[in-house]
């Protein structure tokens, strides 16, 4: 890992720019390493994502989400209304086919627990 450090520092050839160039171009090695740790983390990004799923599964709000995003500890609420969205087309369209596929065996239960959950 040293050795990229030190490639990357030789790359931007510091020594040939003026002050404000040379505090530009370190700021922009620091993001780049940056976003190359991001990316590493992808099992990271994959508890987030599924830290932020269960959240927004059992009630906490659009705010409460977007501040442990903030934090660093979960994605976006936003992201996860994508990814809900993306879920249920692709359920939606699992079920449509597997409904045509056996459409002659098929059997359709409708379980309606209304009475039990809404009266104590």
């Amino acid at each position: 890992m040293k050795d990229f450090f030190d490639q990357l520092y030789s790359a931007a050839r510091l020594l040939e720019h003026n002050e404000q160039t040379i505090d530009r171009m370190k700021k922009m090695m620091v993001f780049i390493c940056y976003l190359l740790a991001l990316l590493n983390n992808m099992k990271i990004n994959s508890f987030k994502f599924d830290l932020t799923f269960y959240l927004d599964s059992v009630g906490i709000s659009n705010e409460g989400l977007n501040t442990m995003a903030n934090l660093g500890a979960t994605i976006t609420s936003r992201l996860v209304d994508r990814k809900k969205k993306i879920i249920l087309d692709s359920h939606r369209e699992y079920v449509e086919k597997a409904l045509i596929k056996y459409s002659k065996r098929v059997l359709v239960l409708n379980i309606n627990d209304y009475h039990n959950i809404h009266v104590q």
